[in-house]
């Protein structure tokens, strides 16, 4: 192998490598999820706190929509 071959080469293999050290580093973040994302998430799915929320929603839906305020969907 001549000199501009063997910088090719060169290059490639270190290119490879970076590109498995970001792929693995991608892949070893998945899944790992810290305790206040975790609180954050658990809140905002509580089920009583979203059904609240529809039923706020609901009637501020009705007091502004005067011709169907009586009607129940």
């Amino acid at each position: 192998m001549d000199t501009p071959q063997l910088v090719s080469a060169s290059i490639w293999l270190v290119m490879m490598v970076l590109a498995g050290f970001v792929l693995y580093r991608l892949k070893s973040r998945r899944g790992h999820v810290g305790s206040a994302a975790a609180g954050t998430v658990y809140d905002m799915l509580n089920e009583e706190k979203r059904n609240a929320v529809e039923v706020i929603v609901e009637e501020k839906a009705a007091e502004r929509d005067e011709e169907h305020a009586d009607d129940t969907i």
